[in-house]
């Protein structure tokens, strides 16, 4: 519902947080999932795009008795799907067609399948080890984890080890203390992306020669030296912490104060010596890395939050009332910096410092380099009040008053209400006459939500003072400045109006339990960025922030579900869905001069999406076809561009003025899915347990960026082959080219982003407890598990889901790096 940071927020302990790429897995207790504007509301902006609670493990209740567990998983991961592309024999037949006589024979040239000598197959490892107990006053929780990930790609690879810590203490019976502490120090090679070199490398090219060299991969980059050569590491810690006092008051009231803190600090590492490819003659190509690169950075992030609230809970009758107010105050930073040089004493890591002489940094550039400016801080009132009457009758208030650094003072605080209702239908006396009915709800809310995911530094005016001007009577450099870009002070809140309407159902004594909600959400004041007249002085191509923009999402969710157990055998069945309505319904406006906005750029500077009024974010936008140009007479009879030839494709004259050129650009689908799905089964008989999970989604479209962008004569995908040779043969492939008209974004690039994954598939066996008392455990379970073994889909790539961090972006597959299939043995047990 936004053009900015769209991502939910994390609350782990208490702690807001935007990943939680540092937790183990099995240190989490549970997970809830927040969407309706009155559930998130008490998070205030944080929770505009929706909430994750997880809450981690704690100390057992088994007072004077701690209890260990141990899980250890080994994995092997290989890649889940290859790309189709064309083998030696036939890249050297689509050339001779292109360029005549660029090979003799072409069934002698090499045959090189670049994927394979890439991608193999990497194993991954997971372990957890905890101790959980509890005394007359305490609770306490330690677990350490270790992971260690090797990519199917050399050169890369991740390892962290977790620590955690969770205890409360009860000092008095009315006043308890506590802390959920995290320490995750982590390291990491990062390989070269060479997938998308491998995808455009020309199979007819040898990767090395018998004597070790490497052969020159034109204009592409040979893959496999690139990762020989590559040397990116980078390594850092994390601590996430919360540290709470709770006291009761009085009979009704209990304060609550807690102190969270998010601390991280990263270095990075990259050196590239000098090296060379060679031709098949021997002599040395021009792909080579001309004088060694050395590179450091490194980076921190400090955030805290302080939230203070006081509770009311009291039940009088039929009558209970809950009512919490709280004030809480954030405050975030970060820094990074970086520097470079060349021409290093000596390729060993021993040598890779930096010293005067090497740097290619100036002063001026070595400031550029720094990025002091991720600031902000913010605080709120909240207020909620939780009204039930004799169970049946829910009301929920809550008010919520934010304010944020990244807007100016008069602008920094805005107010987001919200209300709820609910009625639990099954405690009225007639549904005595429905007793298959165990549960039956309706709820509904309405509320408004905040978004403040924006650069703080977007409402100032910016200078360039990295210049020099030249003058007087004996010329001479002054450091001079120029106006740069301009601010926008009078920047406010992004706000979402959100309504929710929702029924529950359980039958058969909960067998069958269903929900289904309906959502509609309204942002208005987007923040986007808008050309400015040229009058304001900005200059050509520069842009501003204004809120300028709204959007609509609505649709309807649904979730499924049969559980049955008879005698030793039990299973379940669940089923989920979401429908997705995704509109633009405002840009613009009164401010800057924009009604769209252009995004989505490829490699080559051209822009394949806009997002205008009546139609989705990110919408792909180029030219529809309507078949090949069979003869000279169809191409003369038809509007065509100048540049079109028999065995091009036919673009449609949009516009009816019966020329092609970019007026006949329009709407050839959308990134954004209509319908996505889930399902879910489990059996169990004895101590054995089958599990599956599918998910899919239908009705988005993917547009292929990396066929679009061939300056060179790059390798083409498999369907190339079913090229136009002549009239008649082919309706939907064109005459082969290295690049030019075929190749202007169409929707002959667009493909179905429609799928279908077996996304986990888990068998398992649990030793029965006569045989675990023997082994004096509490309970063992030893399973295999795939992960993303099979994807049914149209689309062509690694992967049907492509994301990006860029809304204007999303379903833009510029080369990704791709998913892999996991083949898992684990073993987990309680003592």
């Amino acid at each position: 519902g936004t053009f900015n940071n769209s991502s939910p927020i994390y609350v782990v302990d208490g702690v807001i947080l935007d990943d939680i790429s540092f937790l183990n897995a099995s240190d989490i207790a549970s997970t809830e999932v927040l969407k309706d504007a009155s559930a998130t509301a008490i998070y205030g902006s944080r929770g505009a795009n929706g909430v994750i609670i997880i809450t981690t493990r704690s100390g057992s209740l088994s007072k004077g008795k701690t209890v260990f567990s141990y899980s250890g998983e080994y994995n092997l991961q290989k890649l889940a799907k290859k790309i189709e592309l064309l083998n030696g024999r036939e890249f050297a037949i689509i050339s001779n067609e292109i360029r005549p006589g660029s090979f003799n024979n072409v069934d002698a040239v090499p045959n090189t399948d670049w994927q394979d000598l890439i991608f193999h197959t990497a194993p991954m490892q997971n372990y957890q080890f905890s101790a959980s107990g509890s005394t007359e006053n305490m609770q306490f929780y330690f677990g350490v984890g270790y992971f260690n990930q090797q990519g199917i790609i050399d050169k890369s690879s991740y390892e962290r080890l977790t620590i955690k810590l969770n205890n409360t203490y009860q000092l008095t019976k009315g006043i308890k203390l506590g802390n959920n502490l995290t320490i995750a120090p982590h390291k990491e090679q990062v390989a070269p992306n060479v997938t998308y070199s491998a995808y455009r490398a020309q199979p007819v090219l040898v990767p090395y020669y018998p004597d070790g060299s490497f052969g020159v991969v034109y204009n592409v980059g040979n893959p496999l030296a690139d990762l020989k050569y590559s040397n990116n590491y980078n390594k850092g810690i994390r601590g996430v912490g919360n540290f709470f006092a709770e006291a009761i008051l009085l009979k009704h009231f209990t304060l609550k104060s807690s102190f969270g803190l998010d601390a991280s600090y990263n270095k990075a590492v990259s050196f590239t010596p000098e090296f060379t490819v060679y031709n098949p003659d021997g002599t040395a190509s021009q792909q080579q890395n001309v004088g060694s690169d050395l590179y450091k950075g490194t980076g921190d992030f400090l955030g805290w939050l302080w939230e203070n609230t006081l509770n009311y809970s009291q039940t009088f009758g039929k009558h209970t009332l809950d009512a919490v107010a709280g004030y809480t105050m954030q405050d975030n930073s970060s820094e990074s910096y970086g520097i470079s040089g060349q021409n290093i004493l000596r390729d060993g890591r021993d040598f890779w410092y930096l010293q005067p002489s090497y740097l290619t940094n100036t002063i001026n550039q070595f400031r550029n380099s720094v990025d002091p400016n991720q600031y902000y801080s913010m605080i709120s009132y909240l207020f909620r009040v939780n009204y039930t009457y004799d169970g049946k009758y829910i009301f929920t208030t809550t008010f919520r008053r934010d304010g944020s650094s990244k807007f100016a003072p008069g602008n920094r605080f805005s107010n987001f209400p919200s209300f709820a209702a609910g009625w639990n239908i099954t405690r009225e006396k007639f549904m005595e006459a429905f007793p298959f009915v165990s549960n039956l709800k309706l709820r509904a809310s309405w509320g408004i939500i905040g978004n403040d995911k924006i650069i703080y530094t977007d409402r100032f005016s910016t200078v360039n003072a990295n210049l020099v001007s030249v003058f007087g009577v004996n010329p001479t450099a002054w450091p001079a400045a120029t106006y740069s870009k301009s601010g926008n002070p009078d920047l406010k809140w992004e706000s979402t109006y959100q309504t929710d309407i929702g029924l529950e159902a359980g039958l058969f004594q909960n067998k069958l339990t269903a929900e289904f909600d309906y959502y509609n959400k309204v942002t208005k004041d987007i923040l986007v960025e808008l050309s400015t007249p040229g009058y304001l002085g900005n200059g050509q191509g520069q842009k501003v922030r204004f809120n300028a923009a709204s959007v609509l999402n609505r649709g309807l969710e649904f979730q499924i579900n049969w559980r049955e157990k008879k005698n030793d055998f039990s299973y379940s069945v669940g089923l989920l869905g979401s429908t997705i309505h995704n509109e633009v319904l405002k840009i613009g406006g009164n401010v800057g001069i924009d009604s769209v906005l252009i995004g989505g750029y490829l490699g080559n500077g051209i822009p394949v999406t806009q997002s205008r009024v009546g139609l989705p974010i990110g919408a792909f936008y180029g030219y529809k076809t309507n078949g090949i140009f069979q003869t000279s007479e169809e191409l003369a009879a038809y509007p065509h561009s100048s540049q079109a030839e028999v065995g091009d494709l036919r673009f449609v004259d949009v516009n009816h003025d019966n020329k092609i050129d970019g007026n006949d650009r329009t709407f050839i689908g959308s990134p954004i899915p209509k319908f996505i799905y889930g399902f879910h089964f489990e059996a169990g008989y004895k101590d054995f347990e089958l599990s599956l999970d599918l998910q899919g989604q239908t009705g988005n479209k993917i547009f292929n960026g990396k066929e679009v962008v061939r300056p060179d004569p790059y390798n083409f995908e498999k369907h190339v082959f079913n090229r136009w040779t002549g009239p008649g043969t082919s309706n939907t492939e064109p005459r082969p080219s290295f690049g030019g008209y075929n190749y202007s974004p169409s929707d002959r690039f667009v493909q179905d982003g429609s799928f279908l994954r077996l996304r986990n598939i888990t068998f398992s066996y649990a030793l029965p407890s006569g045989l675990s008392d023997k082994l004096q455990l509490s309970k063992a379970v030893l399973y295999l598990k795939g992960t993303n073994l099979y994807t049914l889909t149209k689309f062509t790539g690694y992967a049907p889901e492509i994301g990006s961090e860029d809304v204007l972006s999303n379903g833009i597959d510029n080369g990704i790096y791709p998913v892999t299939a996991v083949f898992s043995f684990g073993l987990n047990i309680t003592f």
